[in-house]
């Protein structure tokens, strides 16, 4: 009973995550006119160039992941070292995805994406609210994350995708909820998982 009056003490201090919704624009992208909702992913806002795509990059120039917090954002008190590692968590991520299959380089270049992301907002963990057998059935404890990404030509600068999503972690990998960013980096290698997939679909590369 204990445990149960300290996370519902905690729940009204407005420290837990609540559920993945439709993220707050940053200011991150300098456009989000062209943005509608995605397709399959409830929340979350997509543009895709008209006639260009992913099947025409094969290369790609990943920019270090800026954390660039939407108004009223969750997160902002968070050490600034801790969101330091963050970013670096998901960037190094997205090289590591990419370099499965696809060349990673460091200037523009023809057939080349420049991709730039952000986080704009982070949702702590509640390691107790993923322990507690009371609260396993319920969303209370799970912390997320959510971002802003685009892809330009690395020459021309022009925009072949654009994405704002938010998200929250969940039970499956345990170990994700015992720490306190634990589903915050659940979330953002969901993100690269998603950004790899869609790629390899692109491309015609099937999955062992």
């Amino acid at each position: 009973m204990k445990g149960v009056r300290v996370l519902v003490l905690l729940l009204a201090s407005g420290y837990l995550a609540g559920c993945a919704g439709q993220a707050a624009q940053s200011g991150f992208l300098r456009d989000y006119s062209q943005l509608k909702p995605h397709p399959t992913i409830e929340g979350a806002m997509l543009y895709q160039h008209a006639s260009k795509g992913l099947k025409d990059y094969k290369t790609f120039m990943v920019d270090p992941v800026l954390v660039h917090f939407a108004p009223n954002a969750s997160g902002t008190g968070i050490d600034p070292e801790d969101l330091k590692e963050l970013a670096d968590y998901w960037r190094n991520g997205i090289v590591k995805g990419l370099s499965q299959r696809y060349r990673v380089v460091s200037a523009p270049g023809p057939g080349v994406m420049r991709l730039r992301a952000a986080i704009t907002s982070i949702s702590k963990t509640v390691p107790l609210a993923n322990i507690h057998p009371a609260m396993k059935l319920s969303g209370i404890g799970l912390g997320g994350a959510s971002m802003e990404a685009e892809g330009l030509d690395s020459q021309s600068g022009e925009r072949i995708f654009a994405i704002v999503d938010s998200q929250t972690g969940n039970r499956i990998a345990m170990v994700a909820g015992l720490t306190t960013y634990g589903h915050a980096k659940q979330v953002m290698d969901a993100w690269v998982e998603r950004l790899v997939t869609r790629l390899d679909e692109a491309h015609g590369f099937k999955k062992p």
